[in-house]
């Protein structure tokens, strides 16, 4: 499984020589046909409905622009489900992500795997010379988000998260932006954050797994354990073994706005704390059962930041709440409401707001974003370091509650103040053959 640096060069060389239709790097020379080509690597599946997974969403609308010719899944259901769905039968379907990053016309790789394949992933294919999509949450430790960041920077790719509240849904969660900043409820003093409560559940009784998974590799970085169904697709999100829970899943989405609103995309909380309800006994932070879901089920979180702004991160009703001294709103995929938001029509937005908050471009579709940008090699909108600013706060919330105590945050030296314990927990180990190699 293990590949060594010579050997991985060696191959990404022999792939770069062999590209002739690639988008060359840091310019805009495209395909023949000027439609990139994608390699997606995880489809996402939900066997008990039979619902296409955030993999075949993202493959959808890549599709609309460019071409798929080669998926890579585990599932071997799932594989077949998303080549029909997507390409209509005519990709390619392999098992091994590297054979994605080896392929010669692959110019960028869409990465909707569980979220603990994602910074392995995603770091490979950019030292391979490939562009990157990734699914949210694109870390499962502050560090992976680190190394992410680090290797953008170092091989120049580009690089867009899938947060697409900062895209799409009618360019509401734009306008909460712009308003705050525009000092539409006055001094901000608060923000409420509600993601909803996680998954209750377990103990899950162990079984063979299915002969369609294969099973230790979709493990892969995470410890071998045996197989439970409730570990994989849609709930894999409930295990510290592969995802954050609620606070890493919505907590990307919507503290994303947050961060944006108040200026510290670059930044960061001075202190986090909270309360929740564990689905188990923690010790240490760790979980002390391999058959119950091991995430916060109801939560309660403050995040204080610079200029006095306090952010509440709760189980309650899904959206985002901003309060100033002069008024307040709520907005969430459905909504934009509140006595603020109906001065709009008397006192509206500069016409030009949004298209500046939005870089100086106009709004588009998330992947249309993504498009544009392997072309101009421009920064996309939804960048690998804003992303990390923000994924350090759903981390440090959640590391706060597997502690039982606040911590403090430095968001310069992206240190926890005088606690060696939780530092310790801003990384993790990885399974033998499985590490992230040369960070």
């Amino acid at each position: 499984m293990s590949t060594t640096r010579r050997t991985f060069l060696a191959r990404c060389a022999s792939g770069i020589a062999a590209t002739t239709v690639a988008y060359q790097t840091g310019n805009a020379t495209a395909a023949k046909n000027d439609r990139p080509s994608f390699g997606l690597i995880g489809a996402g599946w939900q066997p008990e409905t039979k619902r296409q997974g955030r993999g075949i969403a993202i493959g959808t609308q890549a599709a609309s622009l460019g071409d798929i010719p080669m998926i890579c899944e585990l599932d071997s259901v799932a594989a077949d489900f998303a080549n029909q769905k997507i390409c209509g039968g005519k990709a390619t379907i392999v098992e091994d992500y590297r054979r994605v990053l080896d392929h010669p016309s692959i110019e960028a790789v869409l990465i909707a795997t569980p979220d603990h394949w994602h910074a392995k992933i995603a770091i490979e294919a950019m030292r391979a010379g490939k562009d990157v999509y990734c699914e949210k949450p694109v870390a499962v430790t502050i560090q992976e988000g680190q190394w992410l960041r680090a290797v953008a920077q170092e091989t120049g790719r580009v690089f867009q998260v899938g947060t697409q509240q900062r895209s799409e849904y009618d360019q509401r969660f734009l306008k909460a932006i712009v308003m705050v900043r525009d000092g539409r409820v006055g001094q901000l003093r608060r923000i409420h954050i509600g993601l909803g409560p996680g998954w209750k559940g377990g103990p899950f009784a162990s079984t063979s797994p299915p002969a369609s998974l294969n099973w230790e590799r979709w493990l892969g970085p995470a410890p071998l354990t045996e197989y439970i169904p409730q570990r994989t697709h849609r709930t894999f999100r409930w295990w510290f073994e592969y995802a954050g829970g609620q606070l890493c899943d919505w907590g990307a989405h919507h503290v994303d706005i947050a961060q944006w609103a108040i200026g510290q995309e670059d930044g960061g909380p001075i202190s986090v704390g909270g309360t929740a309800t564990m689905n188990q006994p923690l010790q240490a932070g760790m979980p002390t059962r391999s058959d119950m879901y091991n995430t916060p089920i109801e939560f309660s979180v403050t995040c204080n930041f610079p200029g006095g702004i306090e952010m509440q991160i709760d189980s309650k009703r899904n959206g985002i709440t901003f309060e100033g001294d002069r008024g307040r709103f709520f907005v969430n995929r459905g909504t934009l409401e509140g006595i603020p938001v109906n001065a709009l029509k008397d006192q509206p937005l500069d016409d030009d707001a949004i298209t500046k908050l939005y870089r100086g471009r106009q709004p588009t579709s998330h992947m249309q974003n993504f498009v544009d940008c392997l072309k101009t090699r421009d920064t996309p909108i939804s960048d690998i370091n804003t992303h990390h600013r923000v994924l350090t706060t759903c981390h440090l919330a959640n590391l706060a509650l597997r502690l039982g105590r606040t911590v403090r945050w430095d968001a310069e030296s992206e240190r926890v103040v005088s606690d060696e314990e939780a530092n310790g927990l801003m990384s993790r180990n990885y399974r033998s053959g499985y590490e992230i190699e040369n960070v």
